[in-house]
């Protein structure tokens, strides 16, 4: 059986009901009732993923499409997800995505008859999204908002790109897609100077390993169904668009897939809205998108992205440790480990340790690593004897070990995606110990001594 987003439901309640939760009573996504439950959640320090069995679609009515949310709250959830164990969900996780970015598993073409997605299809007029239990997150947010993932194919390279957009929903036939993403931008940009519509399809529910692999930082040229197969330890089944045919093939296992295309010049407002960065996004105009189909499974599960929290923050730090570790150690030869920590929602920050040889190389790795992402604003490089997934361990180094008029460079002037105080600027912090001249070392109490002792001989 291929994996999709009802086995590993199926699976994890078996194994980890803890982790499971249902709400059984109607309730209103567009009025705030599923954003408001997860809050709640949260500030009970409670992280399980949950199934509302009963939303409302956007029209007021209790429909069958069942709606999932928080799948990714937990390091350890994101661990499960990719057959890892649990309880190595720190470096060993990091170091298990890095193996999965360097990997890639060519995915299969499967028949209309063989693809779930294909149990019910919509064309000519019958694909209003207002059937769809549509989420408004927050207050201000201006209107109902799909949190998942966009697919494009580049026009010259026939490369596929599968990368998180938000679709914002505007009233029966109008929608605008916001693309943040420097890969998609460009493969739009090629159809807007060629006076194209530009093919997309949105993909709203997969297996949550299909979504892990869609944030690897792969370059522009790679093949993105094939390193979403990596993570899914399977070959990706595809079927074809009801649009476009082979040439915009889908996820044959994905509970909906919306099809439409981004008309050359087409503009639509679109935000605020409540984002990773837990503020509101400014209003801003984006790409308008005209539907063409809609394809779901029976009874489908809507899937959706509790932002600003915890699952939309590991959601995207964990494949990008990976991918970090893995292109900047590269170049280096001295990356010990990469974390992106929920202080810096997943995105703005990066803590990494070094096995430092000479002056200047903590300063090269964090240069590189800002390179690497867009999203990351601060990256912090400390020793190798640091826990960069021990926060007050890299606090700790930053607040000794950093001289503020050598260690602390900002680069002016770079692109950078999410609205923050830093604007366009950017800073490397070296947190390393000085090599140069006479430093203290750090204490320690004799190894032969901590591994004799075992404190239930000690203490009662």
């Amino acid at each position: 059986m291929a994996k999709d987003l009802r086995v590993f439901l199926d699976k994890i309640k078996k194994e980890h009901p803890d982790q499971y939760a249902t709400v059984e009573k109607p309730v209103d996504p567009a009025d705030f009732d599923v954003t408001a439950i997860l809050e709640h959640l949260t500030q009970k320090k409670k992280d399980p993923l949950v199934v509302f069995e009963k939303p409302k679609n956007f029209k007021g009515e209790v429909t069958d499409i069942r709606l999932m949310s928080n799948v990714f709250a937990t390091r350890e959830r994101c661990a499960y997800i990719l057959d890892w164990p649990m309880d190595k969900c720190h470096h060993d996780l990091t170091m298990e995505y890095a193996r999965l970015d360097r990997d890639r598993v060519k995915p299969v073409v499967v028949g209309k008859n063989e693809a779930p997605v294909k149990d019910i299809v919509l064309t000519n007029g019958d694909t209003d999204l207002e059937l769809l239990p549509l989420v408004k997150h927050y207050e201000m947010d201006l209107c109902p908002v799909l949190t998942m993932t966009s697919v494009m194919k580049d026009p010259d390279t026939g490369v596929y790109d599968v990368t998180f957009t938000k679709m914002f929903y505007k009233a029966p036939g109008r929608v605008a897609i916001s693309i943040h993403s420097p890969h998609l931008g460009r493969i739009a940009k090629k159809y807007e100077d060629r006076n194209e519509p530009a093919p997309m399809a949105y993909i709203v529910g997969h297996h949550p390993a299909f979504y892990l692999g869609s944030l690897a930082l792969t370059p522009y040229d790679s093949e993105d169904y094939e390193s979403i197969g990596s993570y899914m330890h399977e070959p990706l089944r595809l079927v074809e668009s009801e649009t476009w045919g082979k040439d915009l093939m889908v996820p044959a296992d994905a509970e909906i897939v919306i099809e439409g295309v981004i008309p050359p010049g087409g503009k639509e407002i679109v935000d605020p809205f409540g984002e990773v960065t837990k503020h509101y996004q400014a209003q801003c105009l984006r790409q308008a998108f005209k539907i063409k189909a809609v394809t779901r499974r029976k009874n489908a599960i809507y899937q959706d992205i509790f932002s600003g929290h915890a699952g939309h923050w590991n959601l995207g730090a964990l494949p990008k440790e990976g991918s970090i570790f893995n292109n900047v150690n590269n170049k280096y030869g001295i990356v010990k480990a990469v974390h992106m920590p929920l202080s810096g929602v997943g995105r703005f920050a990066c803590y990494i340790s070094v096995d430092k040889k000479r002056e200047g190389d903590a300063m090269a790795v964090g240069v590189s690593a800002l390179l690497e992402s867009s999203t990351c604003n601060y990256v912090v490089v400390v020793d190798s004897d640091i826990d960069v997934f021990d926060e007050p361990q890299v606090i700790w180094a930053v607040l000794t070990m950093v001289d503020p008029k050598r260690d602390i460079s900002v680069v002016n002037n770079v692109w950078t995606q999410f609205t923050t105080s830093a604007g366009y600027n950017k800073v490397v912090i070296d947190a390393t110990k000085p090599l140069g001249k006479a430093f203290p070392g750090r204490i320690s109490i004799p190894s032969r001594v901590m591994d004799n002792i075992k404190l239930e001989d000690w203490i009662k």
